[in-house]
């Protein structure tokens, strides 16, 4: 897992690096995420060149295996013709071909081994990109929440501050203004106004006291013309 690791450190320091610059934390997201893409896509192609050397490799062997055979088969048929001298020829080209085949038989162990530990990385990788795409989702959604809500704070502050909301208190602080001119405004009478309302009130009171009066003196009235009345 050496090249994984390498490659998470490299990520670890480009996120960093965006982080110390005051960058997007969204943007930080989809370039590590971008990153691994890209990781996964060379891992892809080494092993698709991989396996087609070793493919290679595999003919090669095929190849020499045939190419002996077909010697081997020549040095049984001049043996067959009594021709030893060819036969041993033959096989001398036989055992060339065998010997050639070894080094190559290597090289295909050797492809097999890095191709398995390619396919062990890719898949790791493979798994850590699913992760990350995961994460990345989430982690925007949490972001995003995190910012209507830092936003939602800082207008609730501003309205405890006096900062939207002012504009409201200052309306209600005009109108109280405007309904108290306007009391004071009627209060304010000019005084010829005035002792004519004082005349008029006098009026009413003095009307007011003489109808009590006559309510007061009506019955003694009617006593007094039933009294003259029976004498």
């Amino acid at each position: 897992m050496g090249w994984l690791e390498n490659f998470g450190r490299v990520i670890r320091a480009q996120f960093n690096g965006l982080v110390s610059e005051s960058e997007d934390p969204e943007k930080i997201l989809e370039q590590a995420v971008a990153e691994m893409e890209q990781e996964l896509i060379k891992m892809r192609t080494a092993l698709a060149e991989a396996i087609a050397t070793q493919k290679r490799t595999e003919r090669q062997i095929h190849q020499h295996q045939k190419i002996a055979q077909d010697w081997h088969d020549r040095a049984q048929m001049a043996v067959s013709k009594g021709n030893d001298d060819l036969a041993k020829e033959a096989l001398v080209k036989w055992q060339t071909y065998r010997t050639n085949i070894s080094p190559f038989q290597a090289q295909l162990e050797q492809q097999r081994g890095i191709i398995g530990k390619l396919k062990e990385d890719l898949f790791r990788l493979e798994q850590k990109y699913t992760e990350a795409k995961a994460k990345k989702s989430l982690y925007v959604a949490r972001l995003r929440s995190a910012a209507a809500s830092q936003r939602l704070q800082e207008l609730v502050g501003d309205i405890n501050a006096g900062g939207s909301f002012g504009v409201f208190e200052q309306m209600e602080a005009k109108i109280l203004q405007m309904e108290t001119n306007a009391e004071l405004m009627g209060a304010t009478i000019d005084p010829i106004e005035k002792q004519f309302r004082a005349l008029e009130g006098e009026d009413t009171i003095e009307a007011e006291l003489a109808k009590i009066k006559s309510q007061e003196l009506d019955p003694q009235l009617q006593k007094l013309h039933s009294e003259l009345e029976e004498i």
